[in-house]
């Protein structure tokens, strides 16, 4: 069962990148479209019959292929748009109308058709990754490891399959905790950054090694603890603490205009990301790991 659901996800996926792939002012040929999704061409003409059917219009113009928006200026026309709370809005007051009622699908596609575009297709791929969710609430509920595969890390830079045991989900619902199995170690792994999820009927075994792992700072978890202390600009100290707001309690100020983080993070990517997002208004005092880290990043500049 489980592997047949993870079949149908796969389809399911592969169509909301299709989608994402045929947006655009420029067409793309159909065998790139086939390399791209990993398929072939009789797939990809199967996949615009399914889309024409969803009412999307698919346009051929010299050999490629692309989703005509309905809205072709939605400045002139943004009378014919809704928007979240208008569809939220009719979407409610139709569905108090009886089942049976003939008209009810039809104002439904019509209102789908009409509204924004590009938020449709976000919702799409919003809709995946809650699939994603329950699959994973399930896992954690049944104890049973999962296999998120195609999962791509940013720290290596690098897609691999993880077998993995989900312990917690975050605050946000956008990462879990899990085990990794190979490493016995406790992770965060990011949601959208699966690209196929995997249940397993094997049980946890190696519950004794399940940790709560919070999240760091700046994004990142590990059991690293790396000591920094920051002089920033008020410009910088504004981002930060609004960009990461936990990071708050770990800020100080002097003489009115000099502003300070020190504090121990997990791990050195997101802050310092963070620091080369703004030249010039951040000084590393103390940290060499993250002075060493920083000084590699600068030289793979290219430009």
């Amino acid at each position: 069962m489980a592997k047949s659901n993870t079949i149908e996800q796969q389809k399911i996926l592969r169509v909301f990148k299709l989608i994402n792939l045929l947006r655009g002012n420029i067409g793309k040929p159909v065998h790139r479209l086939a390399e791209s999704l990993e398929t072939d061409p009789r797939t990809i003409y199967r996949y615009f019959k399914l889309l024409e059917a969803l009412g999307f219009e698919i346009e051929k113009k010299y050999s490629k292929f692309r989703i005509v928006d309905r809205v072709e200026n939605p400045i002139d026309l943004s009378f014919g748009t809704f928007n979240d709370e208008e569809i939220q809005f009719l979407n409610e007051l139709i569905a108090k109308q009886g089942s049976k009622n003939l008209l009810k699908d039809s104002i439904l596609q019509k209102i789908n058709i009409r509204s924004d575009f590009r938020q449709s297709v976000n919702q799409l791929f919003n809709a995946n990754l809650g699939v994603f969710v329950d699959l994973i609430a399930r896992a954690i509920k049944d104890e049973n490891q999962v296999i998120l595969k195609d999962y791509y890390s940013v720290s290596s830079d690098s897609v691999s399959d993880r077998l993995v045991e989900p312990v917690a989900f975050n605050k946000n619902f956008d990462s879990i905790y899990a085990l990794e199995v190979e490493t016995k170690e406790m992770k965060m792994f990011k949601v959208e950054r699966i690209g196929e999820l995997m249940l397993t009927a094997k049980p946890f075994r190696f519950k004794d090694f399940h940790k709560p792992l919070q999240q760091g700072l700046f994004g990142f978890s590990g059991q690293s603890q790396f000591y920094v202390l920051l002089k920033m600009s008020k410009k910088a100290y504004q981002y930060m603490v609004e960009e990461f707001p936990d990071a708050k309690p770990f800020t100080y100020t002097k003489n009115r205009n000099q502003y300070f983080f020190e504090g121990k993070i997990p791990q050195l990517p997101g802050l310092a990301r963070f620091i080369l997002g703004l030249p010039g208004e951040i000084k590393v005092l103390e940290g060499e790991e993250l002075k060493e880290y920083l000084q590699e990043q600068v030289q793979k500049v290219r430009f």
